[in-house]
Protein backbone atom coordinates (compact mmCIF):
# COMPACT_ATOMS: atom_id res chain seq x y z
CA UNK A 1 0.00 0.00 0.00
CA UNK A 2 1.63 3.33 -1.49
CA UNK A 3 1.24 6.30 1.32
CA UNK A 4 1.53 9.70 -0.28
CA UNK A 5 4.85 11.93 1.26
CA UNK A 6 2.18 14.92 2.38
CA UNK A 7 0.02 12.20 4.86
CA UNK A 8 3.85 10.79 5.97
CA UNK A 9 4.62 14.55 6.79
CA UNK A 10 1.28 15.33 8.35
CA UNK A 11 1.76 12.35 10.80
CA UNK A 12 5.68 13.30 11.83
CA UNK A 13 4.13 16.72 12.40
CA UNK A 14 1.22 15.48 14.98
CA UNK A 15 3.78 12.89 16.48
CA UNK A 16 5.67 15.55 17.42
CA UNK A 17 3.24 17.65 18.65
CA UNK A 18 1.50 18.46 21.89
CA UNK A 19 -1.43 15.76 21.46
CA UNK A 20 0.33 13.46 19.79
CA UNK A 21 -0.63 10.70 16.80
CA UNK A 22 -3.73 8.62 17.53
CA UNK A 23 -3.05 5.07 16.00
CA UNK A 24 -6.80 3.54 14.53
CA UNK A 25 -9.69 4.44 16.58
CA UNK A 26 -7.31 6.36 18.94
CA UNK A 27 -6.76 3.21 21.11
CA UNK A 28 -3.22 4.08 20.71
CA UNK A 29 -1.56 7.73 21.05
CA UNK A 30 2.41 7.84 20.51
CA UNK A 31 4.34 11.17 20.85
CA UNK A 32 7.67 12.09 20.46
CA UNK A 33 9.75 15.13 22.20
CA UNK A 34 12.02 17.21 20.70
CA UNK A 35 14.73 16.47 19.90
CA UNK A 36 14.74 12.96 20.12
CA UNK A 37 17.93 11.34 20.10
CA UNK A 38 17.79 7.86 17.89
CA UNK A 39 20.58 5.09 17.99
CA UNK A 40 20.44 2.69 15.50
CA UNK A 41 23.05 -0.61 15.73
CA UNK A 42 22.49 -4.15 13.60
CA UNK A 43 23.84 -7.36 15.24
CA UNK A 44 23.47 -10.00 13.20
CA UNK A 45 20.13 -10.27 11.52
CA UNK A 46 18.47 -7.45 14.50
CA UNK A 47 17.90 -4.10 13.46
CA UNK A 48 18.19 -2.00 17.01
CA UNK A 49 16.69 1.31 17.32
CA UNK A 50 17.33 2.82 21.02
CA UNK A 51 16.20 6.53 22.08
CA UNK A 52 18.88 7.90 24.51
CA UNK A 53 17.65 10.80 26.22
CA UNK A 54 14.34 12.19 26.00
CA UNK A 55 12.13 8.93 25.26
CA UNK A 56 8.79 8.90 23.14
CA UNK A 57 5.59 8.20 25.00
CA UNK A 58 2.51 5.86 24.14
CA UNK A 59 -0.58 5.79 25.98
CA UNK A 60 -3.28 3.13 25.25
CA UNK A 61 -7.07 3.08 26.65
CA UNK A 62 -9.06 0.36 28.27
CA UNK A 63 -11.25 0.76 30.97
CA UNK A 64 -8.48 3.83 32.20
CA UNK A 65 -6.20 5.41 29.87
CA UNK A 66 -2.25 3.98 30.18
CA UNK A 67 0.93 5.76 29.34
CA UNK A 68 4.73 4.47 29.38
CA UNK A 69 8.09 5.55 27.90
CA UNK A 70 9.53 3.31 24.50
CA UNK A 71 12.70 2.87 25.35
CA UNK A 72 13.74 1.32 22.17
CA UNK A 73 11.99 -1.29 19.05
CA UNK A 74 14.12 -4.10 17.86
CA UNK A 75 12.90 -6.24 14.71
CA UNK A 76 14.44 -9.40 14.47
CA UNK A 77 13.90 -11.85 11.25
CA UNK A 78 10.49 -12.74 12.22
CA UNK A 79 9.30 -10.51 14.77
CA UNK A 80 10.04 -7.80 16.81
CA UNK A 81 10.52 -6.17 20.70
CA UNK A 82 9.39 -3.21 22.00
CA UNK A 83 11.32 -2.45 25.11
CA UNK A 84 9.41 -0.22 27.69
CA UNK A 85 9.54 1.29 30.87
CA UNK A 86 8.35 0.05 33.81
CA UNK A 87 7.03 -2.89 32.17
CA UNK A 88 8.93 -6.09 30.28
CA UNK A 89 9.63 -6.76 26.73
CA UNK A 90 6.23 -6.58 24.36
CA UNK A 91 7.03 -9.37 21.18
CA UNK A 92 5.21 -8.81 18.16
CA UNK A 93 4.21 -10.52 14.74
CA UNK A 94 5.02 -8.34 12.16
CA UNK A 95 1.66 -8.82 10.82
CA UNK A 96 0.05 -8.14 13.98
CA UNK A 97 -2.47 -5.09 14.53
CA UNK A 98 -0.37 -2.37 16.47
CA UNK A 99 -3.54 -2.12 18.52
CA UNK A 100 -3.59 -5.75 19.48
CA UNK A 101 -0.34 -5.52 21.27
CA UNK A 102 -1.95 -3.50 24.47
CA UNK A 103 -5.94 -2.94 23.53
CA UNK A 104 -7.45 -6.26 23.48
CA UNK A 105 -5.14 -7.89 26.62
CA UNK A 106 -7.65 -9.00 29.02
CA UNK A 107 -7.09 -7.76 32.15
CA UNK A 108 -6.36 -9.35 35.15
CA UNK A 109 -8.63 -10.82 37.43
CA UNK A 110 -8.02 -9.34 41.40
CA UNK A 111 -11.54 -9.58 42.25
CA UNK A 112 -10.40 -10.82 45.52
CA UNK A 113 -8.15 -7.83 46.32
CA UNK A 114 -10.87 -5.59 45.32
CA UNK A 115 -12.42 -7.67 48.03
CA UNK A 116 -9.70 -6.54 50.43
CA UNK A 117 -10.23 -2.66 49.45
CA UNK A 118 -13.73 -2.75 50.35
CA UNK A 119 -12.91 -4.08 53.85
CA UNK A 120 -10.02 -2.06 54.17
CA UNK A 121 -10.96 1.39 52.77
CA UNK A 122 -15.55 1.21 52.68
CA UNK A 123 -16.07 3.88 54.83
CA UNK A 124 -13.12 5.80 53.48
CA UNK A 125 -14.19 6.81 49.81
CA UNK A 126 -11.18 9.22 48.91
CA UNK A 127 -9.04 6.18 50.02
CA UNK A 128 -10.86 3.52 48.26
CA UNK A 129 -11.12 5.20 44.91
CA UNK A 130 -7.30 5.46 44.84
CA UNK A 131 -6.71 2.10 46.08
CA UNK A 132 -9.31 0.71 42.79
CA UNK A 133 -7.57 2.86 40.44
CA UNK A 134 -4.27 1.46 41.90
CA UNK A 135 -5.59 -1.70 41.46
CA UNK A 136 -6.58 -1.13 37.56
CA UNK A 137 -3.14 0.34 36.81
CA UNK A 138 -1.37 -3.02 38.72
CA UNK A 139 -3.79 -5.26 36.96
CA UNK A 140 -3.02 -4.30 33.61
CA UNK A 141 0.38 -4.19 34.26
CA UNK A 142 0.78 -7.77 35.32
CA UNK A 143 -1.47 -8.63 32.62
CA UNK A 144 0.99 -7.15 30.25
CA UNK A 145 4.26 -8.84 32.02
CA UNK A 146 1.96 -12.81 31.90
CA UNK A 147 1.16 -12.36 28.61
CA UNK A 148 4.88 -11.60 27.57
CA UNK A 149 6.42 -14.63 29.48
CA UNK A 150 7.03 -13.41 32.97
CA UNK A 151 6.02 -16.69 35.09
CA UNK A 152 5.82 -14.63 39.03
CA UNK A 153 5.38 -18.62 40.15
CA UNK A 154 8.94 -18.98 38.83
CA UNK A 155 10.48 -15.74 39.89
CA UNK A 156 13.74 -15.84 42.36
CA UNK A 157 13.96 -13.32 45.12
CA UNK A 158 16.30 -11.20 42.44
CA UNK A 159 13.40 -11.14 40.04
CA UNK A 160 10.99 -10.36 42.27
CA UNK A 161 11.87 -7.44 43.70
CA UNK A 162 12.58 -5.76 39.73
CA UNK A 163 9.40 -6.93 39.20
CA UNK A 164 8.08 -5.12 42.63
CA UNK A 165 9.27 -1.83 41.42
CA UNK A 166 8.59 -2.03 37.76
CA UNK A 167 4.91 -2.89 38.74
CA UNK A 168 4.82 -0.13 41.68
CA UNK A 169 6.99 2.87 39.46
CA UNK A 170 4.29 1.89 36.68
CA UNK A 171 1.26 2.54 38.56
CA UNK A 172 3.11 5.89 40.02
CA UNK A 173 4.00 7.12 36.75
CA UNK A 174 0.30 6.70 35.68
CA UNK A 175 -1.03 8.02 38.75
CA UNK A 176 0.87 11.40 38.62
CA UNK A 177 -0.96 11.60 35.06
CA UNK A 178 -3.92 11.60 36.15
CA UNK A 179 -5.97 14.88 34.96
CA UNK A 180 -7.81 14.95 38.66
CA UNK A 181 -4.36 14.78 39.95
CA UNK A 182 -2.13 17.14 37.90
CA UNK A 183 -4.73 19.85 37.71
CA UNK A 184 -5.51 19.60 41.80
CA UNK A 185 -4.55 22.03 43.99
CA UNK A 186 -0.58 22.03 45.06
CA UNK A 187 -0.76 20.90 48.51
CA UNK A 188 -3.27 18.63 47.92
CA UNK A 189 -1.42 16.92 44.77
CA UNK A 190 1.61 16.86 47.39
CA UNK A 191 -0.19 15.20 50.09
CA UNK A 192 -1.84 12.90 48.16
CA UNK A 193 0.97 11.71 46.22
CA UNK A 194 3.56 12.21 49.08
CA UNK A 195 1.87 10.78 52.30
CA UNK A 196 -1.62 9.12 51.24
CA UNK A 197 -0.74 7.21 47.88
CA UNK A 198 2.89 5.38 49.04
CA UNK A 199 0.34 3.47 51.91
CA UNK A 200 -2.58 2.63 49.77
CA UNK A 201 -0.15 1.63 47.85
CA UNK A 202 1.85 -0.50 49.58
CA UNK A 203 -1.84 -2.29 51.03
CA UNK A 204 -2.68 -2.77 47.40
CA UNK A 205 0.34 -4.27 45.96
CA UNK A 206 1.34 -6.78 48.84
CA UNK A 207 -2.25 -8.31 47.82
CA UNK A 208 -1.26 -8.54 44.12
CA UNK A 209 2.05 -10.13 44.68
CA UNK A 210 1.36 -12.17 46.83
CA UNK A 211 -1.22 -14.16 44.59
CA UNK A 212 0.78 -13.47 41.98
CA UNK A 213 3.63 -15.18 43.86
CA UNK A 214 2.08 -17.86 45.32
CA UNK A 215 3.02 -16.79 48.85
Amino acid sequence: MKIPIQQIKDIANLIFSQGGYDVKDKNINISFPQPLDIKITKVNDDISIGFTNSLPKVSWKKLITLSTWIQGVTFGKDGGTLRLKYLPDIKFAYDQDAKSIFSEMPSYNFSEVQQDIEAEYGDDSERKKIATKCLQYASEWATIASQNNVDFSQADATSARKLKKECKDFVMYNFKQDEEIRYGSIFLTFLLLYVVLPVVLKFVLERIFQKLFNK
